[in-house]
């Protein structure tokens, strides 16, 4: 099994298929890179403070940050025979860019779960869950500014990693239980 990589719109429900996903594969990583960063952002303190004001405000975690995360957990997976499952990086090109190179150093293979969801969708299943979860950072402004980052900055990742022949694109606009079928049906499992 390669690494595998879950990036699309907010709202398309990677998070969840991911923990679907885990579920059956113990032998496995899972960072979900806003879940590390809201458990960061908790704390009140230095790094938790600076975190909290970005995440409050729609702004991306700066690259310092999610690069150390994800070299932590990659180091983990390494040192324990484990494969990795990561949602939500790399969304911007630098850290695609520092993605590549690093699972290249660890001599990690991948592959890239495009959950494919149109704009208007994902901004009505994330006030749904602002409605149920009350996050701070699902305010109107932030999800804008969110989406907005997402077909500006991610897009063009995720079109980079198609050129690689990396990405496999799953239709996000279904039920649960048929998009994880899809999903482990595309990945032979």
């Amino acid at each position: 099994m390669k690494d595998l990589v879950f990036l699309g719109i907010q709202g398309c429900g990677k998070g969840t298929q991911g923990k679907m996903l885990f579920k059956d594969y113990p032998k496995t990583v899972y960072m979900e890179m806003g879940q590390l960063c809201r458990a960061l952002m908790s704390n009140d303190n230095g790094i938790g403070n600076y975190i909290r004001n970005l995440v409050d405000n729609g702004i991306m975690v700066d690259n310092f940050i999610t690069h150390d995360l994800l070299h932590t957990t990659i180091q983990i997976a390494q040192n324990n025979g484990k494969w990795i499952m990561t949602d939500g990086f790399p969304r911007l090109m630098e850290q695609a860019e520092y993605f590549i190179k690093t699972m290249g150093e660890f001599g990690r293979d991948y592959v890239i779960i495009h959950f494919e969801l149109s704009k208007e969708k994902a901004l009505e299943r994330m006030q749904k869950r602002a409605a149920v979860e009350a996050r701070k950072d699902d305010t109107p402004e932030a999800m804008e500014r969110r989406i907005s980052i997402f077909m500006n900055e991610t897009m063009p990742v995720i079109q980079h990693f198609e050129s690689l022949g990396k990405v496999i694109t799953i239709n996000a606009d279904d039920t649960i239980e048929n998009i994880q079928a899809d999903l482990r049906t595309k990945l032979g499992l």
